[in-house]
């Protein structure tokens, strides 16, 4: 299996993170996992055994022992109690992070195709701060720099989930730019909380897609 690693200066012993084509991560299913796939379309099915394939190579760098990863039924993955993690795909790409639950306590990955965001979006998507920066930048650069919020946004929501069980929308949270490598994202409605402090890492990948990582440790 042909892994890429993905933002390794955040791996370890405890944390694996890797993104993979999926068309190198097709594969026979676990039998427990199919039946929360079975009656999906075609496309959807190879997406869920592709992200379960790119788990449990990861679990397995990590010493963990094999798993099914069965999906509960908000559509979140059901982690084994040793293990957290994330899954995300995109066109073309698959990404995941597996993380020992002992010392990660929540992480979140998203992958997308860069120029996804179409401007039509940005009112769903964004508050009207971040559009204003949008509207700021050189033509060039807004289809990296909206797809880079949406994922920020993204996997955000996906590190808090399993913290929270609560439902984000896209405009209870405000990302802004830290640096060239990470971005901060903070409440415009609620009250920030431990997991609005850490950082998303990003990184782009070829020419095509970017990613994003939240990671929070125990």
């Amino acid at each position: 299996m042909n892994l890429h690693p993905l933002l390794p200066e955040l791996a370890g012993p405890d944390l694996a993170i890797a993104w993979a084509p999926l068309e190198a991560l097709s594969g026979d299913p676990h039998p427990e996992e199919w039946e929360d796939i079975a009656s999906a379309a075609p496309n959807r099915q190879k997406e869920f055994v592709a992200g379960r394939h790119l788990a449990r190579a990861l679990s397995d760098q990590l010493g963990l022992p094999p798993a099914p990863l069965r999906r509960a039924d908000d559509r979140a993955p059901i982690w084994p109690i040793d293990r957290t993690g994330s899954l995300s795909h995109s066109d073309t790409l698959c990404a995941a992070a597996v993380g020992k639950r002992g010392t990660i306590q929540s992480i979140g990955v998203d992958v997308e195709t860069i120029g996804r965001v179409e401007q039509k979006l940005w009112p769903t998507l964004f508050t009207e701060k971040e559009a204003n920066y949008f509207s700021s930048l050189a033509p060039n650069t807004v289809a990296l720099e909206t797809t880079l919020f949406f994922s920020a946004k993204e996997a955000f929501y996906k590190c808090q989930y399993p913290l929270t069980q609560k439902w984000v929308g896209f405009q209870d949270v405000e990302v802004t730019r830290t640096d060239q490598h990470t971005l901060a994202i903070v409440p415009t409605r609620d009250v920030a909380q431990t997991w609005h402090a850490a950082p998303i890492h990003k990184v782009e990948i070829g020419e095509s897609h970017v990613a994003t990582v939240m990671l929070l440790r125990v």
